[in-house]
């Protein structure tokens, strides 16, 4: 745990809801301040990434739900993929093949565009 202003409200004022299949553990508070909804909040088990919380949890987190999502139930469709992490600034990064930092480009030394010389007439 990163922030310990956070684990002190999560001790204090936290009721656990619930746990997903990664080991995140999800929070909420009774307090409502004002008209103000409930705090829902979420501690993660490996790193600090949201990508890595289920689109259930996210949807209960964002009050979207009321209840929370039962894992049980949980039956994905044929097309949905695994959730992965933001690969954004790491070497496996997406650069689409026109990209200056695309190595297949350097490797097979594609160009973005077909230059145009005035001589050549077709």
């Amino acid at each position: 745990m990163k922030n310990i202003s956070l684990l002190l409200y999560t001790i204090f004022r936290g009721n656990f809801v619930g746990k997903d299949q990664d080991g995140n553990k999800y929070y909420k508070s009774n307090i409502s301040h004002g008209v103000k909804k409930e705090k829902r909040w979420v501690i993660y088990k490996k790193d600090n990434d949201p990508t890595n919380i289920d689109p259930g949890w996210h949807s209960w987190l964002h009050h979207l739900r009321e209840n929370t999502p039962n894992s049980k139930k949980k039956k994905g469709h044929f097309w949905q993929k695994k959730i992965s992490p933001n690969y954004t600034g790491t070497n496996k990064a997406y650069f689409p093949t026109g990209h200056i930092l695309n190595k297949e480009r350097k490797i097979k030394k594609i160009k973005r565009y077909e230059s145009w010389s005035p001589n050549n007439k077709k």
